[in-house]
């Protein structure tokens, strides 16, 4: 009973980080000579999971170069705020329980009103990421909880039909105990019966055996009488 009080705590506290507030963070990496301005938001996932979800995330901006320990993209951003191509930079850091993503955008050749448009983008693009990372996640735990919320409801039904069949076969049982030992009561009595009538029977026989023999003495004297009479 304790066990399954506690089971949704523990799950609760096992995906708790998936629902903790990440919050995106400005920062600038110093890159070709050029400090770019950018955002970065912690990850509750590892470095590994991080990159391989964010290669998936970012294929629209194609293929990457290596750049100071930096994908390097060229690629357009948010066409809808400036259509010409821009160079992005992203960097993932951290082991294997946590990272770090960080994204920023070259500002070399960008209007200067059209820049910080771009930088919020940015942050909403690294917050997304971060988002989608967590929803996945999270609806990952939910698709596994209910393929065993399944599996356990299939278990209870099974463990359900077992115990109903296992009391149709006591009862069955019990019945055929109370019915042999009505059986076996009536054939004690019968049993006793028999003894009873054995012995009147066997007084009888001796009795009559007496009366046999004393038959035969009368005769063995009319035998004896016969002969004198001849």
């Amino acid at each position: 009973m304790l066990k399954g009080i506690l089971l949704p705590f523990i799950l609760l506290f096992s995906i708790s980080p998936l629902f903790a507030q990440y919050q995106t963070v400005g920062s600038a990496h110093n890159l070709l000579g050029v400090d770019v301005e950018g955002y970065e938001v912690d990850l509750p996932f590892s470095k590994e999971k991080a990159q391989n979800s964010w290669k998936e995330y970012a294929k629209d901006f194609g293929r990457s170069e290596d750049t100071q320990n930096h994908k390097t993209y060229q690629t357009t951003f948010r066409t809808d705020i400036y259509v010409e191509e821009v160079l992005i930079f992203s960097q993932i850091t951290g082991n294997t329980e946590k990272s770090v993503l960080w994204m920023g955008i070259d500002p070399q050749g960008i209007p200067k009103e059209i820049y910080p448009e771009l930088q919020k983008a940015v942050e909403e693009f690294v917050y997304n990421f971060n988002l989608k990372m967590r929803t996945d996640l999270a609806q990952k735990k939910i698709d596994e909880s209910e393929q065993a919320a399944t599996y356990l409801s299939k278990e209870f039904e099974d463990l359900k039909r077992d115990e109903r069949k296992n009391q149709k076969n006591y009862e069955r049982t019990n019945e055929k105990i109370l019915e042999y030992e009505q059986e076996l009561k009536e054939l004690r009595n019968d049993s006793t019966q028999y003894v009873q009538t054995l012995e009147n029977l066997k007084n009888s026989i001796d009795s009559l055996y007496s009366e046999i023999e004393k038959v035969k003495s009368v005769v063995e004297v009319y035998k004896e009488k016969l002969k004198e009479i001849n």
